[in-house]
């Protein structure tokens, strides 16, 4: 006789895909002491349900694993919810200019600083290098630290780009970090003026974060982290997710993330990495081993992989196009020194660690599966789960590498519907027919890649069921701020639209493999811990543009309700 569950789920169409591809169509699910304990048909669902039995009439629709998002920056939260946003500045690229969506940010950054006036560090996020870079009407006009200082010139201000990549620093800022005329610009990454001064613009995190630590004051404080991270754990258990992948750590907020972790603030289990840079190779990889454990907890925040960082705006095969004025003919390089890359990279196999490499260009891409390859061969260690991030443009034949090898592709569906109307900088960089090569993942599924499917937030928003349509349709979704301008914009790749299964599985036991705990979560199987999404539809019945209109009703992680929509 089965036992009593704590609640079963009935009337519903459960689906849910195992790493195998098996896939599992049930009608009721039963759930004791925090896992799934019957998944079947309701006449078997009948025996799990006694007098302390919550039972819910799911009316017909879907239950889901609950999601996961591969690649994004839960660390990273409080430069989304607790700094100046430029997120709602969106331009056309055909008809604004830099000097228009300057003034934007100059009034968004006043408002700011004025209700702000105690803050000792104005931080902001959200504009677009391609604004200033040629993006809007092909006017190029650089953005300096003198555009900030007219609105902030009395203490230190820095605007991220909203990717990322970039940071705008004031004149104060740099000041207060010691970046001085005299200083190195480290090949190029620290933009100077004609007189060698710093302009302010930075390229990639490699060369500012250190800078940034530099500032006092400029890091969140413990509360400040800790409101952000529930805001980022309110808005993706909203979307259904039960596993977060962090993908760039900062240990102010690791430390945050640790003590929510033991305190039970988590409604979705974090798996971070430690961060390893060219120029600090030695130090970050001691630092990771020593710090290897400091800052988990049981199953609900591990962090036992290595971030490392490829190339920035993509080092591709082809060298920028001859329109692309001063790059004309040349590769952007590598993040790192190739056999520093190479040698650390075996390192971290040695040691034990999984690698996730940020790489979006042919080269980079390219000499990552090189290292991983290397890495393999000289410590052969079927624990490790090496993941590139992005893979924006991807070779053939690496693709069949990368299936070959084993290696994980951390895809963003929400970039999947870049094309070169919406991407006219690509078309600038490296010509139209390159620029239609972007995010293969079909192709890659097809050469036995496994792809598992993130947000990149806070670059993006959480997607949930959005994220499976964008992979599906390769279109624009109304998540995207630029929507509107490109939503009737046809994929130039239709063929690498992916099917629901392939993207559900990307967002599910995918992720969880690539976190390790694909024996944890990611499917509905009993014995598993029960985190699930219940829907408002049908996802299987609904058509592909239309399932970002779904709406998850509830979200279950370790078998408790943590979202209940009304």
């Amino acid at each position: 006789m089965a036992q009593i569950a704590d609640k079963v789920y009935r009337n519903a169409k459960v689906y849910s895909i195992a790493l195998d591809g098996t896939e599992t169509h049930a009608e009721a699910i039963a759930i004791k002491d925090g896992k799934f304990a019957y998944v079947g048909d309701e006449a078997g669902a009948k025996a799990w349900i006694g007098d302390a039995t919550e039972v819910v009439d799911c009316n017909g629709k879907s239950v889901i694993p609950g999601l996961g998002d591969a690649h994004m920056h839960i660390a990273h939260a409080a430069k989304k919810f607790g700094a100046c946003g430029f997120g709602h500045i969106v331009p056309n690229p055909k008809t604004d200019t830099p000097e228009g969506v300057l003034k934007e940010i100059q009034e968004t950054l006043k408002a700011y600083a004025e209700a702000h006036k105690d803050a000792p560090v104005i931080r902001g996020l959200g504009w677009d290098r391609a604004w200033f870079s040629g993006g809007l009407q092909g006017i190029v006009r650089p953005f300096t630290r003198h555009d900030i200082d007219a609105i902030v010139p009395d203490k230190p201000a820095v605007l991220l780009s909203y990717c990322a990549h970039r940071a705008l620093l004031n004149t104060k800022a740099l000041e207060a970090a010691g970046v001085t005329k005299d200083k190195d610009d480290q090949g190029g990454l620290i933009v100077k003026e004609a007189d060698g001064s710093p302009s302010g613009y930075i390229k990639e995190p490699v060369a500012y974060l250190p800078i940034l630590e530099r500032i006092p004051n400029y890091d969140f404080t413990p509360k400040e982290h800790h409101d952000s991270i529930k805001q980022c754990f309110d808005a993706f258990k909203e979307k259904g997710y039960t596993l977060l992948s962090d993908c760039l750590q900062i240990e102010s907020a690791y430390q945050v993330l640790s003590e929510m972790a033991k305190n039970g603030e988590f409604t979705a289990r974090v798996f971070g990495v430690h961060n390893v840079n060219d120029a600090t190779r030695e130090e970050d990889m001691e630092k990771a081993i020593a710090n290897r454990t400091k800052f988990d907890v049981a199953d609900l925040f591990v962090s036992d992989t290595l971030k490392y960082f490829a190339d920035g705006m993509m080092s591709m095969i082809e060298p920028f196009a001859e329109t692309a004025g001063d790059m004309a003919g040349k590769r952007e390089p590598l993040l790192w020194d190739e056999e520093r890359m190479k040698e650390s990279m075996a390192l971290a196999n040695k040691e034990g660690f999984s690698v996730h490499t940020h790489a979006m260009g042919s080269y980079a891409m390219r000499r990552v599966i090189d290292c991983y390859e290397n890495a393999q061969k000289l410590y052969p260690n079927p624990k490790i789960r090496n993941i590139i991030a992005h893979c924006t443009f991807v070779a053939p034949e690496d693709r069949a590498r990368m299936g070959k090898l084993h290696i994980i592709a951390s895809d963003q569906p929400g970039w999947f519907s870049d094309s070169p109307t919406s991407e006219p900088m690509m078309v600038t960089y490296w010509g139209e027919e390159v620029a239609k090569e972007t995010y293969p993942s079909k192709s890659m599924i097809d050469n036995g890649v496994m792809c598992a499917y993130g947000s990149d937030f806070p670059v993006n928003p959480a997607y949930g069921l959005a994220g499976i349509q964008a992979a599906m349709t390769r279109k624009k979704v109304k998540l995207d701020t630029t929507y509107a301008l490109y939503k009737d914009v046809p994929p130039p790749k239709p063929e690498e639209c992916v099917s629901l299964k392939e993207a559900l599985q990307a967002h599910t036991i995918h992720a969880a493999y690539e976190a390790h705990l694909e024996n944890v979560t990611g499917s509905i199987e009993v014995g598993k811990s029960a985190e699930l999404a219940v829907l408002d539809s049908d996802i299987e019945a609904t058509p592909a543009n239309r399932i970002q209109d779904i709406e998850v009703l509830e979200t279950v992680f370790k078998g408790k309700t943590v979202f209940k929509r009304g």
